[in-house]
């Protein structure tokens, strides 16, 4: 990226993205009111439609009486008229009540004195008495307008064909609903079913066309409006469908009024956002020639002096005063580099010779490949191994390697990727008269070629056939003094047990001898240890499996090393599995690998911590976990702990490093898998599973009768 783009983005980001963020802001506030005005609107128009149903529900309520005229089963003993009197004196809400016979006389006529209209309210309804005494049920009509006030009209169909034409007050109700006012523009109003708002409503300066309301309304329960003309200007809200009487309650605000505020100041610092933007353009375009253009010459001519090691011509110096500067300091630099690179060749040269003399004289072979295998260089001992007589532009590595075994080795190490590898080669070298056969640790370590920009590798030979000579010594020492241990160790044994069967019990003996009971055990799993790894590690170790009590394995364990936990003040405890579990197992080793990692929390873990033993099951394998509050370990020394004789730094002195490498080949010789989840200064937990797949106990051998 050139630095005239990163400058330009740093005074971008500098000047303009807070404004962005603000410009961000506003369109989420202002989406958020516009959310919250909706929500509003919505309100108001379902409490609107809940009035009018209310309102319908106690219309209902005061024609119960008509039940009494109108059933035809009833004896005529009711007079008509005086419940009709009585209905109208008690309900104030029925301002018109007229009984008409069939043919059309008006048999009673009954008016509020609250109605201005002066002539019966029944005279408007001809076409909705028509409908009643047709249909021969309750038919409502149209709202109507008289003399400033609303009237809701309802024909009753009777018997003997007479109808009684109600018409209900509305004054209070759309009084209401139009008192239900959102600001200086908001409105609330009832529609009919085509769209027009119902008579005697105040719509004043919210001319619309009924019919775009009804298309807008969309035939739904409830929903919103959006953009919606009223007298020329643009108006949004909600609807609440009422749907007994086919009507919708409708809530609406100008837009203007709702969010109009919040769009000119979006567009302000948008606008604002914009100009800044072109001043920043400018402004960088203008200190370019006197900035970045002289800086850009300075880092042409540093990397073609990178390239050529020679300053073929110095920068022009030009820009400000401080670059000028900049510029000559980097030409007196550069000039002062050239003369020190030319006295350093001589040095390389000898230095290369000296680095000659020493890898020539090191008893280990060097290679170094590429990352085809072309022999880049290599001292007289690696040639020597490998049957190469010299170094050639047509040696590579493995294809010209005479050694079989070397060649192998050096063909996997080429194909893998990883950095780091390591391998060991047995193989038959002549020696004069014979041949010896001699071991070899082959150390491979990747690197970037300078000049090829390219990862080559640099190899290692070494001999370690005296090393292998010490180890075996050592594993024959081990096995010799373990077994030469085990006698004298069993007679400590038996004799502590007795002595803890003869002596009378007591607090301080008692811990005296458990604590001895529990070191001669202790020693004697470490001797076990040694001759377990070597049967395991030649394959000669075989399993006894028998049906393990897991709950009573690991309770019996932790009794076991109480007298260890119980003086380091560690809280020793047991989940014991539920339902109990089984498994087909060899129960000596498997007791030892759970001893050996409890044996190790008790080592590390320090006065005052705590230590769980636990084991579940799945159906394949049962879990046993052992964890601890110790001191954790590194996770680059998590799988490094289960080869033997690998310990941590600190822990050297403890130990000879078998037990973990014990168990893993234990675990696995059980079909199973061991790893450690750990964090440093928070403690460990070691888990191993063992396969339910080993098959059956051999069937125990009958006692002889």
């Amino acid at each position: 990226m050139k630095l005239t783009t990163r400058f330009l983005l740093i005074l971008l980001a500098v000047a303009v993205l807070p404004l962005l963020l603000s410009v961000g802001w506003n369109i989420y506030q202002y989406n958020s009111s516009v959310a919250s005005y909706l929500e509003l609107h919505k309100g108001l128009s379902s409490l609107s439609a809940v009035n009018v149903d209310e309102w319908l529900l106690n219309t209902n309520r005061n024609l119960a009486f008509l039940s009494e005229i109108k059933d035809p089963l009833r004896a005529k003993t009711t007079e008509e008229v005086r419940l009709m009197r009585q209905a109208a004196r008690i309900n104030p809400y029925i301002m018109s009540l007229s009984l008409l016979t069939s043919d059309g006389k008006a048999q009673f006529f009954l008016q509020s004195e609250k109605v201005k209209e002066t002539g019966p309210l029944a005279g408007f309804q001809a076409e909705l008495i028509k409908k009643a005494r047709a249909s021969g049920s309750v038919a409502s009509g149209e709202v109507l307008c008289a003399g400033g006030q609303a009237f809701f009209p309802l024909v009753y169909p009777l018997a003997d064909g007479c109808v009684a034409v109600f018409h209900f007050s509305m004054d209070n109700l759309l009084g209401r609903i139009g008192a239900q006012k959102t600001g200086r523009t908001g409105r609330v109003f009832i529609a009919d079913g085509r769209g027009r708002p119902l008579p005697c409503q105040d719509m004043k300066g919210m001319d619309y066309a009924a019919d775009e309301l009804k298309k807008a309304l969309g035939g739904g329960r409830n929903g919103t409006l959006s953009k919606f003309m009223f007298s020329g200007a643009e108006y949004s809200g909600a609807y609440a469908a009422i749907d007994k009487l086919g009507w919708t309650a409708v809530s609406l605000q100008s837009e203007d009024e709702l969010y109009g505020k919040q769009r000119k100041s979006i567009i302000v610092f948008a606008a604002l956002a914009v100009a800044i933007f072109v001043i920043t353009m400018v402004v960088v375009f203008l200190i370019s020639n006197r900035i970045i253009r002289p800086i850009n010459n300075m880092v042409g001519v540093v990397k073609q002096f990178i390239k050529t090691q020679h300053l073929d011509a110095v920068i022009p110096q030009e820009g400000w005063p401080e670059i000028k500067v900049l510029v000559g300091v980097l030409n007196r630099l550069m000039l002062e580099l050239q003369a020190y690179r030319a006295f350093q060749l001589n040095q390389v040269v000898e230095e290369k010779g000296k680095a000659q003399a020493l890898i020539d004289t090191i008893s280990d072979g060097v290679l170094l490949v590429d990352d085809r295998g072309s022999l880049i260089y290599s001292n007289s001992t690696a040639l020597k191994l490998l049957g190469i007589p010299k170094i050639s532009p047509e040696v590579s590595v493995p294809h010209s390697v005479k050694n079989e075994a070397f060649a192998s080795a050096l063909a996997d190490m080429l194909a893998r990727t990883e950095k780091y590898l390591k391998s060991e080669v047995e193989t038959a070298l002549s020696g004069g008269t014979s041949k010896a056969v001699k071991s070899f640790r082959i150390i491979s370590n990747q690197f970037l070629l300078a000049t090829l920009k390219r990862p080559g590798r640099v190899i290692i030979i070494r001999d370690i056939t005296i090393e292998k000579e010490i180890e075996k010594a050592k594993e024959e020492f081990f096995h010799m003094i373990t077994h030469d241990m085990r006698a004298p160790l069993s007679t400590m044994q038996g004799y502590t047990e007795l002595l803890m069967r003869k002596i009378p019990p007591a607090p301080a003996t008692d811990r005296y001898l458990q604590s001895m009971l529990y070191s001669s055990r202790r020693l004697r799993g470490m001797i076990d240890d040694i001759l377990n790894t070597t049967k395991l590690e030649r394959g000669t170790m075989t399993l006894q499996p028998d049906t393990v009590e897991v709950e009573a394995m690991i309770t019996r364990i932790r009794d076991n090393h109480e007298p260890v936990a119980g003086p380091k003040s560690i809280k020793f405890s047991v989940r014991a599995p539920s339902p109990k579990i089984q498994v087909v197992a060899d129960p000596i080793l498997l007791e030892r690998v759970i001893t050996n990692l409890v044996g190790n929390s008790l080592k590390f873990t320090p006065s005052g911590g705590s230590i769980a033993l636990s084991a579940w099951e799945t159906p394949e394998e049962v879990f046993f976990a052992v964890e601890d509050t110790g001191p954790g370990i590194p996770e680059e020394k998590r799988k490094e702990i289960f080869v033997k004789y690998s310990q941590m730094e600190e822990h050297k002195n403890q130990g000879f490093g078998l037990g973990l490498a014990m168990c893993k080949m234990t675990v696995e010789l059980h079909k199973g898998r061991i790893w450690v989840e750990s964090e440093v200064g928070k403690g460990s937990k070691f888990i191993f599973t063992i396969s339910k797949n080993l098959g059956t106990p051999p069937a125990p051998i009958p006692s002889p009768s």
